[in-house]
């Protein structure tokens, strides 16, 4: 089985070549600008991004769509995540996070599969952690050096791609897995 992943991200291509690899299901991979509505939904966001690219490529896709939630801050940035790293480093956010006491945080993904000429379905995970009171780490996006996955005692910024991606929730890509080999 093959399926085109639309992305550019070199982290969320090894992951989906990890997982899916062993399932005997090929990866193949191809950067398209897809239009994104802008909504505070990512599921809402990678449906519309997977539909898209489905209907563009003639092909069986998958897109994935990510947010980062910071409970204190009423789960800003979310899914504009990307936006706002772009905008403002992770030191800017610890400034926000000054006299807040509840430093809860989580990364939600998407992952958006759409057969061609079908509905996308969904499949979300969360990997939950704190956000540290420093920056530490200099590996993976501007948020990692602020992010401490639960049950560990450093910052994602610390370790490299593989060890990175080990340990964000890989449950969404095991449930498409399983859903294509129904």
């Amino acid at each position: 089985m093959e399926i085109l992943f639309i992305t550019g991200n070199k982290e969320k291509i090894a992951i989906a070549n990890t997982i899916l690899n062993k399932e005997n299901i090929t990866v193949k991979v191809m950067k398209i600008d897809c239009p994104e509505i802008q909504s505070d939904d990512n599921e809402k966001i990678a449906s519309e991004s997977a539909k898209y690219a489905s209907n563009f490529t003639k092909s069986n896709v998958i897109k994935v769509d990510t947010g980062f939630y910071i409970e204190a801050l009423n789960g800003f940035p979310g899914p504009y995540a990307e936006y706002v790293e772009r905008k403002l480093d992770a030191e800017d956010i610890l400034k926000m996070m000054e006299n807040k006491t509840n430093r809860n945080v989580y990364y939600k993904e998407v992952l958006a599969y759409c057969e061609y000429g079908g509905e996308p379905v969904i499949f979300t995970t969360y990997t939950y952690g704190i956000l540290s009171e420093v920056l530490s780490g200099s590996k993976g996006y501007n948020f990692d050096r602020i992010f401490i996955c639960n049950g560990d005692d450093k910052t994602i910024g610390n370790y490299d791609q593989k060890q990175r991606a080990e340990k964000y929730s890989s449950d969404n890509w095991k449930s498409l897995v399983k859903y294509l080999k129904r």
